[in-house]
Parts: structure tokens; sequence; C-alpha cells
């Protein structure tokens, strides 16, 4: 049966059937996938179930404990042999190392990267360092000039009260 011939036989609009087989999917008796699936004389009883328990305003919980007890679950296995699923196993498992291989080479390059990135930053820590000593030496020879300048200075101007003359020669 189709949506549309369930809907038809309960009388109930065939969006309202979709709405139930949406919500409780597992329990809606099916054969075939997409456009091709049809629904067994089964399903009848539970979308009539279900839609009788949304007029007696039961919650969806509820509707579903009760469709557990009444219903199986629809269980959709794939049917494979054991040459296929070996396969599968072993196309799974190449995958999983091809992924393992990418991820070491991916961690090689990037510890690589961080042992070269530590080496330039030592050589700039060293650079800086000396850079710091330098500019401590520069520091330290503009004091010393400042204080040579700073000491001609007052020789200088000792030197000029010394030359200058007195106009009046009267000590008082």
């Amino acid at each position: 049966m189709t949506i549309a011939d369930i809907a038809k036989t309960l009388g109930i609009p065939e969006s309202t059937v979709r709405f139930y087989r949406d919500r409780f999917e597992k329990f809606i008796p099916s054969a075939g996938s997409g456009r091709q699936k049809r629904y067994r004389p089964e399903t009848l009883d539970v979308i009539r179930y279900i839609a009788e328990a949304y007029k007696r305003n039961e919650p969806h919980w509820q509707i579903e404990e009760a469709l557990i007890r009444m219903v199986p679950i629809n269980a959709e296995l794939p049917e494979q042999t054991a040459i296929a699923s070996a396969t599968a196993q072993q196309q799974n498992q190449i995958v999983a190392q091809e992924q393992l291989f990418s991820f070491m080479n991916k961690m090689a390059a990037a510890l690589e990267t961080i042992a070269a990135q530590k080496e330039e930053i030592a050589a700039l820590q060293s650079r800086i360092a000396d850079l710091e000593a330098r500019q401590a030496a520069a520091d330290e020879a503009i004091e010393r000039r400042f204080r040579q300048t700073d000491e001609l200075l007052r020789e200088l101007r000792e030197a000029r009260l010394k030359k200058q003359k007195r106009w009046w020669p009267f000590k008082r």
C-alpha cells in the first residue's frame, strides 16, 4: 500500500498520515525505499491506533510506549556476505592507515617547524642580549661624556670668575 492508499482507507488526510509515519517511523512496517516504498497491511492498524491516541490527546511519549508493547520495531539490515564484509573491513583499514600516515607526516612537519622556530628564537634572544649590552655601554659612554662636559663647564665658570676685573679695589 502507498501513503495515499492508507489515507483513503482510514479517511485521514495524506499529510497527517505522512506526519504519523515520520514521527513513528520505527513502528511502521514497510518494504522498499524512496518512491518505491510500500507499506504492509499491518500499517493500517498502527496508523489507526496513532490517530485515535492523538484524538484522546495522549502525548507523543505515551503513544510510543504503547507502540513498543504492541508492534515490533523495524530493523532494516543490509544483506552482506562474509566476503563483502571482509572487503569492506580491509578497505576501512586501508583508509585508516592512510589517514594515520597522513597525520604522522603532518605531525613530523609541524615538529620540524617548531624546531626551526626554536633555533630562530634562540638566535633572536642572543641578538637582543648583544644589543642590550651595546645599549648599556653606549649609555655609560654618554653618562661619562656628560660628566666630563659638566666638569669642563664648571672649570670654565671658575676661570671666568678669576679673570674678571674688580672695579672696586677696596674691600668692604
